[in-house]
């Protein structure tokens, strides 16, 4: 999909971890992207051929067998053209996984703005925002209202 000044880029996430895909949600829609988040290398394999992304964003253990290289070289080997980017915190990943993606971050050395960098790299022309104070460093707002059940958060 060609770049278009002022479009909202769309991200596709995987990672077999919900908490690291909600970091990863707040991420990305604080920098004005449209996230859609899997949980599995078959829903991602799935969503990106199916819908229409401007980049994927992947964790390298995916806790089953596959890793994010192995999405990479299928979602490669299916003709999907956009940007790879594996996100990982894992510092000894193979030089065969870092030539498979576009760019490699590093869950425990990598900022979120080291990530919007990543992004503008990779997709230039689409309207980023970038962060106006550090991101994940602010002390959590407290309203003084509880979730009930069945609550929802994004």
């Amino acid at each position: 999909m060609p770049n278009m000044p002022g479009k909202k880029p769309r991200i596709l996430c995987l990672d077999d971890e919900p908490e690291n895909l909600q970091l990863r949600l707040t991420f990305l829609e604080q920098f004005g992207c449209e996230v859609t988040m899997v949980t599995d290398a078959h829903a991602c394999l799935h969503a990106a051929t199916r819908e229409s992304f401007d980049l994927v964003l992947l964790d390298y253990h995916l806790g089953g067998e596959m890793t994010g290289e192995d999405v990479a070289h299928d979602l490669r080997s299916r003709e999907v053209r956009m940007p790879l980017v594996i996100w990982t915190g894992d510092p000894t990943i193979p030089e065969s996984a870092k030539r498979s993606v576009d760019a490699i971050l590093s869950k425990g050395n990598s900022s979120p703005t080291e990530l919007l960098d990543v992004i503008q790299n990779l997709l230039p022309g689409f309207a980023l925002i970038p962060p106006r104070k550090p991101i994940g460093r602010e002390a959590p707002v407290r309203t003084g209202r509880k979730a009930g059940p069945g609550a929802v958060s994004a």
